[in-house]
């Protein structure tokens, strides 16, 4: 029907599946298919495909064997999207030259070890939307892949002890130079709060990171945050380790409990961190500190402060503005996470005083840019 169809997009419903043979021309190279079908077998030149199987879940193990099937026929993919697959059609991708983009739902239980045998050479980009202990077997199976592109996106909250696995994963299966954007978002869910300590990210998950020199994007989302100090923040580690960071956002949906890291760790930015636009970070701006010299940084554009604890605004204010003059926006909770407050009244009531002190130093903070 369409000889030079090159891309198709079905969303169709079941009964009309029988109709997408007319439309299936041998040029195309980009298909979606919500359905468990072979249909792309036939299109050989295929480099980019979504495949989303339907049906109960006691039809899943067939869906998985369909989708392995249809990935296996595959031989000149550069991106795909799919859920699980079995352990056969994970080992064709690992072998393609031109897959670049990967997006996988799960994995296969177990995997066979290849040792010094380098896998998925040409892959860029790699995202999990799956627990966090998928990505950690598909990065233990790969020996330093070239990534330049990470996203972990875990359906619940992960415990610190999923995070340490995972972030060591991470450090030991891809390569240390390649890898440009990192990205680990927990999705909002309810929590109780007393029990945050199992779900504080240690410091020692995100020190495994640091070896990434060339990152200029950092993600992390996560229940409480991160156990986070001023050594950890300053000269010795993050700031220094990511001098080419441009977007480094580490926030929590109810925020971090009694956060270890101070006010006088924000000097590090202006420090080391030249290229920085966007910083979310939690600490403790109870106690003011005195500047060290005349540090600024100019490129900073949007700082979240995440309900940090804060005791006197107006000075906390005047320190924000002499570091970071240029600020178009200051936030919090729940500010960061897009203005919804359905779920503030589940925050602890110090954390909802903190949104309100906050708000006032962002009024302070606008006063005296107009004022400059």
């Amino acid at each position: 029907m369409l000889p030079n169809l090159q891309s198709l997009n079905w969303r169709h419903g079941d009964d009309d599946f029988q109709y997408i043979d007319c439309f299936l021309a041998p040029q195309l190279t980009r298909i979606l298919i919500p359905h468990t079908s072979l249909a792309a077998l036939r299109c050989p030149q295929l480099t980019a495909i979504t495949l989303f199987p339907r049906g109960e879940l006691h039809l899943r193990s067939l869906a998985v064997s369909a989708v392995s099937a249809c990935v296996r026929s595959l031989h000149s993919i550069e991106r795909l999207y799919a859920d699980t697959l079995d352990l056969p059609a994970l080992e064709h991708l690992s072998r393609l030259p031109n897959l670049r983009h990967l997006r996988l739902g799960g994995l296969p239980s177990s995997f066979h070890t290849h040792d010094n045998e380098a896998l998925f050479s040409s892959l860029k980009t790699l995202c999990f939307y799956s627990d966090s202990e998928s990505p950690v077997r598909f990065l233990e199976w790969g020996h330093k892949t070239p990534l330049v592109d990470f996203v972990a996106e875990c359906p619940a909250f992960s415990t610190a002890e999923e995070v340490q696995r995972l972030f060591s994963a991470v450090a030991g299966g891809i390569s240390h130079s390649s890898l440009t954007e990192f990205t680990f978002n927990n999705e909002f869910g309810a929590l109780d709060t007393s029990d945050s300590a199992s779900y504080l990210i240690r410091s020692s998950a995100l020190r495994s990171l640091f070896c990434f020199v060339n990152l200029t994007s950092v993600s992390v989302s996560s229940a409480v945050g991160i156990d986070l100090d001023d050594t950890t923040v300053t000269d010795s580690d993050m700031a220094r380790s990511w001098r080419h960071i441009e977007f480094l956002d580490l926030h929590s949906y109810y925020g971090t409990p009694a956060p270890r890291a101070t006010l006088q760790c924000l000097e590090a930015f202006p420090k080391y961190c030249h290229h920085l636009t966007t910083l979310s970070l939690a600490f403790d701006a109870t106690v003011i500190p005195t500047l060290q010299g005349d540090l600024y940084l100019e490129s900073l554009e949007k700082f979240d402060a995440q309900a940090s604890p804060i005791a006197t605004v107006p000075p906390v204010a005047r320190f924000i503005f002499s570091i970071f003059p240029s600020l178009q926006n200051i936030v919090t909770l729940p500010e960061s996470l897009g203005g919804d407050v359905a779920w503030e009244g589940d925050l602890r009531p110090e954390v909802r005083e903190y949104n309100r002190r906050w708000t006032e130093v962002a009024r302070i903070y606008a006063s005296l840019q107009n004022s400059g």
